[in-house]
């Protein structure tokens, strides 16, 4: 038996879940093509900018070694 509290819970969630499986039913193909390509979308750019902000700790990091030892070349 489910306790009066859950079966509450999932009554009064029930009309959004039916209306969720409403909408994603009226989906046609076309509509999936969009939403995926949305979503794979923004991956590619969340992505890429986490490859390129490491990048740039690279480089960042590697000219304040040579800057580093320039300046400590020039003062012997």
């Amino acid at each position: 038996m489910v306790s009066p509290m859950i079966a509450e819970k999932i009554i009064s969630n029930a009309p959004y879940a039916a209306s969720a499986v409403t909408v994603i039913a009226g989906f046609t193909v076309k509509d999936w093509g969009v939403i995926i390509g949305v979503i794979l979308t923004m991956i590619t750019v969340v992505v890429n900018w986490v490859y390129k902000h490491r990048q740039d700790q690279r480089e960042s990091a590697l000219f304040y070694q040579k800057v580093s030892k320039h300046f400590k070349h020039k003062d012997n």
